[in-house]
């Protein structure tokens, strides 16, 4: 459900209403920002916040009215003196002793670095009170005619309130230190001052305003005497035609002071548009030149200029539409009744209802009841182990099974009070045992058959899946098979054991030359009938019928590295040569 606020809508208006009110709005709004810094001339610092101050205008054109008050220890009497005997007084009473300072709607003093986070809140603070108003300056007689108009949206805490205008004059070219902190307000090297206070037209701390209460339009009007010159000694002569107003209204009076200021304006200018909207998720805003389609739910602000030069101002609050998930589980054969929820004897399954609701922000808001009905059951499981192992599955417990097929049941009641059964039938199968038959000592160059039993498939530590594998160590090695029957596992290893060089005393006058070789090896040996070469993983690389004392063997398309060679003689005598190829 959507709801508006907008504060230039006007709903209902009395004839009478209609025809007083000329400059003022009727509608709520929110607080415009009078920021009163305290400065001088000579403060090295100041000049940062009036470049921060001037931001800050530009950023909310007609909602943020800076003043600059010249008092205290750094402002100078030298020309252009621009300290007054009312600033002096605002400085003495709000017991401003740093400087610059701001004072942000009258409520506390505070550093410029602070100004713009203050500035943001405080302009999302709705007003009791809005103001605008006119003025016009007779030129030949130096004469203002300042009317403004006040209308209560709100009941002020006070029974009297004040109204305080301002008499502001920019472009006052003169001294300032620092002022390179602020560069943009330097006229050929003379820094030009801005939205200088000169005089409170009014009382200084403002004249009482009443009633005020909701519905009431109050209207002031002002004849004023605009002076040549302001200032003693070195007084700045008052340009007409740079000088403005600014009206605000305060709250109540603590002594002399009057505060908190409760709304502000700048006379002569358009009362800027504000439209305050409030909407739920999945509505969409788009009047006034504003365009938001469905927006997330958060709080938005923009401003947008109007043809007319004047600011729109939107405020939206997009609330929420909460969508809240319940669940609850009952059994089997029972009801289910929370609130504006009814589940009547539901069978087992997963049930769902849904409820909409209005939250206090008026938006629709769903609750989603998800109702889990547990059967009352009986299971029926078969599962496997290996002989060895614990069943720890389904709440049981079961250690040292036997090979076989055991029988077991649980009775028990779930976390929700259903009652139920369950069954195993476990078969244990027996864990194979595996074993590993073959050669274990073997000469380097030799190859070793290993082969293992026990199980139904099996898996080498070289990878390979079959019952027997044929190895070629190059030297002592241990070889580890898992062989698996039912799912069972059972591991075994073996170690072959290789001796290198064996025979060196059986063949005497056995020679391999060059060593290393380029190509060709000469092998000369008595009564040689066989020569194989190996690499040193056992791969058998060549194997060569000879029947000669002397043969040369052609090593010139094998790779790089070391050889074996393996010579066999006719009386089965063996000799194991290493040779490198270069």
């Amino acid at each position: 459900m959507k709801k508006y606020l907008l504060s230039l809508i006007i709903v209902l208006f009395s004839l009478e209403l209609l025809n007083a009110q000329q400059y003022v709005v009727t509608t709520p709004t929110n607080k415009n920002v009078l920021l009163e810094e305290y400065t001088g001339n000579y403060c090295t610092y100041c000049p940062n916040g009036h470049r921060i101050a001037n931001e800050l205008a530009a950023k909310y054109p007609g909602r943020v009215f800076p003043i600059n008050i010249h008092a205290g220890s750094f402002a100078s009497t030298s020309y252009p003196n621009m300290t007054t005997t009312q600033g002096n007084e605002y400085n003495y009473n709000f017991g401003v002793t740093s400087y610059p300072t701001g004072i942000l709607n009258r409520v506390g003093q505070i550093g410029y670095n602070q100004w713009e986070t203050k500035v943001d809140e405080m302009m999302k603070e709705n007003a009791i009170v809005n103001i605008a108003g006119d003025y016009t300056i007779n030129a030949a007689t130096r004469t203002a005619q300042i009317t403004v108009e006040m209308y209560y949206t709100g009941n002020s805490s006070e029974s009297t309130n004040y109204l305080t205008i301002y008499m502001l004059q920019d472009d006052i070219v003169g001294y300032q230190a620092g002022s390179n902190l602020n560069p943009t307000q330097i006229v050929d090297g003379q820094y030009n001052h801005t939205h200088v206070f000169r005089s409170a037209i009014t009382s200084t701390w403002g004249d009482a305003v009443s009633p005020t209460t909701a519905g009431s339009l109050i209207t002031k009007t002002y004849t004023y005497t605009i002076p040549q010159s302001i200032g003693s000694p070195n007084g700045v002569d008052v340009d007409i035609n740079k000088v403005y107003f600014v009206a605000f209204l305060t709250e109540k009076n603590e002594g002399s002071v009057t505060r908190p200021v409760l709304n502000s304006c700048k006379l002569g200018e358009p009362t800027p548009d504000m439209y305050v909207v409030d909407l739920c998720y999945g509505e969409s805003y788009t009047e006034h030149g504003f365009n938001y389609n469905k927006p997330a739910a958060g709080y938005y602000e923009e401003i947008k200029e109007n043809n007319d030069g004047s600011y729109s101002y939107l405020y939206l609050t997009v609330y929420p539409s909460y969508t809240r998930n319940l669940e609850m589980e009952i059994c089997e054969g029972e009801s289910f009744h929370y609130g504006a929820f009814h589940f009547d004897n539901p069978e087992a399954g997963v049930h769902t209802q849904e409820n909409v609701l209005q939250t206090v922000d008026g938006c629709d808001s769903t609750i989603v009841m998800t109702l889990r009905v547990y059967p009352s059951y009986n299971i029926e499981i078969t599962d496997e182990i290996c002989e060895g192992e614990d069943y720890k599955k389904h709440g049981f417990n079961l250690t040292n099974l036997s090979a076989g097929i055991h029988n077991k049941t649980r009775e028990l009641e779930t976390d929700f009070d259903c009652d139920s059964i369950i069954n195993l039938v476990l078969t244990v199968h027996e864990a194979p045992e595996v074993t590993i038959s073959g050669n274990t000592n073997i000469y380097s160059g030799e190859s070793a058959t290993l082969t293992a039993s026990g199980a139904d498939s099996y898996l080498w530590s070289t990878g390979e899946t079959t019952a027997s594998i044929t190895v070629y160590p190059s030297a002592t090695t241990t070889y580890s098979v898992v062989g698996t029957t039912n799912g069972c596992d059972d591991e075994a290893e073996v170690t072959v054991n290789v001796t290198v060089g064996v025979g060196e005393n059986e063949l005497e006058n056995t020679k391999v030359y060059p060593n290393p070789t380029n190509g060709e090896l000469k092998v000369e040996c008595l009564g040689m009938k066989e020569i194989s070469v190996f690499m040193p993983n056992g791969q058998c690389v060549e194997n060569i019928n000879v029947d000669d004392d002397v043969f040369t063997l052609d090593m010139s398309n094998y790779k790089s590295g070391v050889y074996y060679v393996k010579i066999i003689t006719k009386d089965n005598a063996v000799k194991v040569c290493k040779s490198v190829k270069m």
